[in-house]
């Protein structure tokens, strides 16, 4: 006999009942689907690469142990200057970490909307659709009992970031299930860092299903920070839908965990509007790091500008899947794609395949992808001035690192990085010492 998948696991500890009918439906037909069709496997083209079998090896459908003291989490906070903090320990709104919220920002409670105003909670929370790459949000459609509604007035301009946490807690082996919703109205601009923690050592698998909707002319800039446990793993959808003129930025930092899959789709549907992605992922020791973009350009001269870089050591395995759409409406469309990948060490594996799909004329869209060593010229230049070559092969990578993290808006953010990227190195007191 077969064991039960993961899918059969979480049902037989029960859907979750708040929400009404309405929601109870939703979840009904969400599991049904997944029944049906079951989550991606190597099977999927966009999911080949990634270890199904370190996933499905979660504590699916069993209880958490206790969760952390909040003192363990409210330790591992950043201290961003100004902030307004959210916290979801779990994958559930913590009002006791959480801060006050600003005029201009709206913060509420996922699992109250869903219980008091399921209606709306509906019309926030995109529908995921059937497809393999959507199959993880699919499951957080399904079992997320908690999360964050996220949504900025029209015109508003926030002064100081909002600090999204994503804190895991169990003390011993979990599955939490999350959704989060961000609406940015017409006009409005807003930073959002999102922080992902782990408060202890247990195998944790966190599942995100996230979506961002930007008005009319509005502005998100979106960093996103994994420094998980050595022993967490990361499943997460991301999309964004732009208006016309709105603009989304990205800053991804994958330098912490077991594994992440993480899955982005931007459309850009109005006019003008346009995207930065930039990407930074550490893949060392064990770890596993995969990333698959999408971005679809369907509005007129709509502007889309991605880098990725990403790091492999020990038995590390990364792998970069970016695919840019650029439809019969997106005349005037400008789209660049870069990967570039370093590997240290023999055994680990880096995967990058930029794509471009173009179905008009009038468009400049360009991409390209490398995937290399060291230079061997570079190093020579380090050691004849006296660099041992531990030293020289850290301070190369290092500065690999350090331009795109460079880029990154939020001084808090650009330093905790830095930190994780040299501490990851050999030579890790000289690197530091550069900053």
């Amino acid at each position: 006999m077969s064991a039960a998948t993961p899918v059969e696991r979480l049902a037989a500890r029960g859907l979750p009942a708040t929400g009404g009918a309405p929601w109870a439906a939703r979840r009904r037909r969400a599991l049904e689907t997944l029944r049906l069709r079951g989550l991606p496997d190597r099977r999927d083209e966009n999911w080949r690469y990634l270890d199904h079998a370190r996933i499905a090896a979660h504590a699916f459908g069993e209880e958490p142990g206790a969760p952390a003291a909040r003192a363990d989490i409210s330790e591992r906070l950043l201290p961003v200057a100004g902030a307004t903090r959210v916290v979801l320990v779990d994958g559930r709104f913590d009002p006791a970490l959480s801060g006050p919220v600003p005029d201009g920002l709206e913060v509420r409670d996922l699992a109250d909307v869903v219980e008091h105003e399921p209606e709306r909670a509906l019309a926030c929370l995109r529908l995921p659709a059937e497809d393999a790459d959507d199959r993880w949000a699919l499951l957080a459609d399904a079992f997320a009992a908690g999360g964050v509604l996220i949504r900025v007035a029209p015109q508003a301009r926030l002064a100081a970031p909002l600090y999204v946490v994503h804190a895991a807690s169990a003390t011993r082996d979990a599955v939490h299930q999350s959704r989060v919703s961000i609406d940015v109205a017409a006009g409005a601009q807003a930073t959002v860092i999102e922080d992902f923690i782990a408060a202890g050592t247990a195998p944790v698998l966190g599942n995100l299903a996230g979506d961002a909707v930007l008005g009319e002319g509005a502005s998100l800039t979106h960093l996103r920070l994994h420094r998980e446990a050595p022993t967490a793993a990361q499943v997460e959808t991301w999309t964004a839908r732009l208006a016309a003129r709105a603009n989304y930025a990205q800053h991804l930092l994958a330098l912490g965990g077991s594994l992440l899959r993480s899955n982005l789709a931007v459309t850009l549907e109005g006019a003008g509007s346009g995207c930065r992605l930039d990407g930074l992922f550490l893949a060392d020791g064990e770890r596993q790091v995969d990333l698959v973009t999408r971005i679809e350009h369907a509005g007129r001269a709509t502007v889309t500008r991605q880098e990725c870089r990403g790091i492999a050591a020990g038995r590390g395995r990364g792998a970069f899947n970016g695919r840019i759409v650029v439809r019969p409406t997106a005349r005037g469309a400008d789209a660049s794609q870069s990967s570039r990948n370093l590997l240290l060490a023999p055994l680990a594996e880096i995967n990058a395949r930029p794509q471009l799909e173009i179905e008009v004329d009038d468009v400049q869209c360009r991409h390209g992808a490398t995937t290399g060593t060291l230079d061997p010229d570079q190093l020579f230049y380090l050691e004849s001035r006296g660099i041992d070559a531990q030293a020289a092969r850290a301070l190369l990578t290092y500065a690999f690192c350090r331009d795109l993290i460079g880029r990154v808006p939020v001084a808090e953010v650009r330093a905790e990085a830095l930190a994780l990227v040299a501490g990851a190195l050999p030579d890790r007191d000289l690197v530091r010492g550069l900053d």
